[in-house]
């Protein structure tokens, strides 16, 4: 992942963490991992959002912040309820057969990657 943050970074493309999780939690996250925002333009929480996943509500807004349609958008996901809402956003989703398998999330889209590695966004 690390490497494909870097990557899109250097390409002056944004990137943002879109978390059901609530600031709270999130401060657990960078006090275990502090170099984590360096890697992100904007992290939302759920209180920058009125609706949670599955609603479109956090990608919509997310793509606001950067002042950018949602079709220009592309949203990562292994949740299910984060697969609704990234379809339901209108932006391209990249399903992560992390946590559920391929199979399970091709119902929601058809690009499923396992990992980052050799993953482009752009034709490099």
């Amino acid at each position: 992942f690390k490497s494909f943050i870097k990557n899109i970074r250097s390409k002056d493309l944004k990137a943002a963490v879109v978390t059901s999780s609530n600031l709270e939690k999130m401060q657990n996250v960078y006090k275990k991992h502090p170099n984590f925002k360096c890697y992100f333009d904007a992290i939302l929480t759920s209180e920058d959002f009125d609706e949670s996943k599955p609603s479109p509500d956090c990608y919509l807004k997310a793509a606001a912040y950067f002042d950018i349609s949602p079709k220009d958008c592309v949203v990562f996901e292994d949740s299910f309820n984060g697969l609704r809402s990234g379809v339901a956003s209108g932006a391209r989703v990249v399903g992560l057969a992390t946590t559920n398998s391929v199979a399970e999330i091709q119902a929601y889209t058809k690009e499923v990657i396992s990992n980052y590695e050799g993953f482009s966004l752009l034709n490099d």
